[in-house]
């Protein structure tokens, strides 16, 4: 069927949401998924669009689908016709009392099952109405391309339209087991000099261990490396070495010794969403209450530094 041409001024939304979300993705099948139709539809939507402006919006390179520098000044001017559509729809929620929707969290391993899982019940009991999706990973997740409504992570992701606050310090204590200490008492820093650690994989996205164990250890022999947090604190539990966890992580509930306890390193924890969706009542409920139940869990799991 043919494209009707339609003049700039009266086209639907659905046509500018296509472009939206096909900038983000670089492709048409996660635009599709995301808009619930075929990838033809998404076609026939950028079609009338780049009609309709009078000018090519993207290209095709290695990496997908990308904009044009027309496509960019475009993008830019929908996006925030798009943020002012979501601060509409938060003051008529507001208004009428509307608080339910679907919020997805993206985080890493560890934070999203030992942290934020054991939120979930308080923020059902609160906002019943509202589906929490929790996606773990161990990649970065671009949340300004919109791969998920609210970030929680151990870097401040760049500002790009984020609203970024802190929840709160993060202490990360040294641990074994029983059956790798063997008896031995570790009474200061040098004690673990010819110890055996675990740790992350080197790479960006990943939490930089090194540089904290570097704050107890000079140079830690590290002979095992693992993206997740588990898989480490299962090794150290099997008695594979010294391990640098979260205080959230409960390492002595799985029979791990907390090594130089008057030692930690101390790591800031952020909570990111984007500025137009901090607008609808259901994202900002369950961001203010989500960073508020996280602060308080880790106050609690906090020891007090040695004087």
């Amino acid at each position: 069927m043919a494209t009707k041409h339609l003049p700039l001024d009266q086209l639907g939304w659905d046509h500018l949401r296509a472009l939206l979300e096909v900038a983000r993705g670089g492709a048409l099948a996660p635009a599709a998924r995301k808009l619930g139709v075929d990838q033809s539809t998404i076609s026939r939507r950028l079609a009338q669009v780049e009609y309709s402006s009078g000018g090519t919006l993207f290209r095709r390179d290695r990496k997908g689908i990308v904009l044009t520098p027309f496509g960019r000044e475009v993008f830019t001017r929908v996006e925030k016709m798009e943020t002012a559509l979501h601060e509409i729809q938060g003051l008529t929620a507001d208004r009428f009392g509307q608080n339910a929707g679907t919020v997805s969290i993206a985080t890493m391993e560890g934070v999203g099952a030992m942290l934020i899982s054991r939120a979930v019940r308080k923020l059902h009991e609160r906002f019943a109405a509202i589906e929490i999706q929790l996606a773990t990973t161990s990649n970065y997740v671009d949340i300004a391309r919109r791969e998920s409504d609210i970030f929680v992570s151990f870097f401040e992701p760049p500002p790009k339209s984020l609203h970024t606050q802190k929840v709160a310090d993060v202490h990360f204590h040294l641990y074994a087991s029983a059956s790798y200490l063997a008896g031995r008492e570790i009474a200061r820093p040098e004690d673990l000099a010819q110890d055996f650690f675990i740790g992350y994989i080197d790479d960006p996205i990943y939490l930089p261990s090194a540089r904290w164990l570097e704050e107890f250890v000079d140079a830690p022999r590290i002979g095992f490396r693992a993206t997740s947090m588990f898989s480490q604190l299962f090794a150290a539990q099997e008695g594979l070495g010294v391990v640098l966890l979260p205080s959230y992580a409960e390492a002595e509930s799985f029979g791990l010794i907390r090594l130089l306890p008057d030692r930690f390193a101390r790591v800031p924890l952020f909570i990111s969403v984007q500025y137009d969706l901090q607008y609808l009542p259901h994202i900002r409920a369950v961001f203010d209450l989500l960073a508020q139940l996280m602060a308080e869990k880790l106050a609690a799991q906090q020891p007090a530094a040695s004087a």
